[in-house]
């Protein structure tokens, strides 16, 4: 009988040391679907780019003053080396979103965390970015991502504030992003 006491015991170890870091890996992550991205936004760097976000003002914002049915976020940092790769396609992705009447009223913009004015200043120059770079400068949106992988990009509902969808690493296929993002609208419209 106490044989069985420690095996039973020991299969309780094997059981938890498998299972327990597993549960962490099902927890939701800050920028994974179904989280609220609640963040306070910074404030656009221009007026150009207040106009195409749609917001009344130029100070710190959310999601949902964003004139759009969703908002496309890539979440990266300057110094990221994945993120640089991905800028040409990013600047891809943002002109087919431009051009597109299935997603014309869709915007997009980068949040650049853990970052600097001159790190952000360089990665425009360096990869001619065309989109909106907006950053967390006070880095408390960074800090609440802590643990994230840059690239992820997401797209996010301006009604709900919820992560429709998340794309983590580089976007290899603006077209086919592109056509998710078509999906996950249509997906939206049908919720609503």
């Amino acid at each position: 009988m106490r044989k069985h006491g420690w095996m039973t015991v020991w299969i309780a170890i094997v059981v938890a040391a498998v299972f327990v870091p597993l549960t962490g890996a099902f927890a939701a992550g800050p920028a994974d679907e179904g989280t609220q991205f609640t963040y306070t936004l910074p404030a656009p760097d221009s007026t150009q780019v207040q106009s195409y976000l749609g917001l009344k003002a130029m100070g710190p914002f959310t999601i949902k003053e964003v004139k759009a049915p969703v908002v496309v976020i890539e979440l990266m940092s300057s110094t990221c080396p994945h993120c640089q790769a991905a800028a040409p396609n990013m600047n891809e992705l943002y002109h087919e979103m431009q051009t597109d009447p299935g997603v014309k009223d869709v915007k997009f913009f980068a949040l650049a965390l853990a970052d600097t004015p001159l790190g952000v200043a360089t990665f425009r120059k360096a990869f001619q970015a065309v989109y909106p770079i907006l950053l967390d400068k006070n880095h408390s949106i960074t800090h609440a991502m802590k643990g994230l992988g840059t690239p992820t990009t997401v797209i996010v509902s301006t009604k709900s504030a919820k992560v429709l969808y998340s794309h983590p690493g580089e976007i290899h296929n603006p077209g086919g992003f592109l056509k998710q993002l078509k999906m996950v609208m249509a997906l939206e419209a049908m919720n609503q």
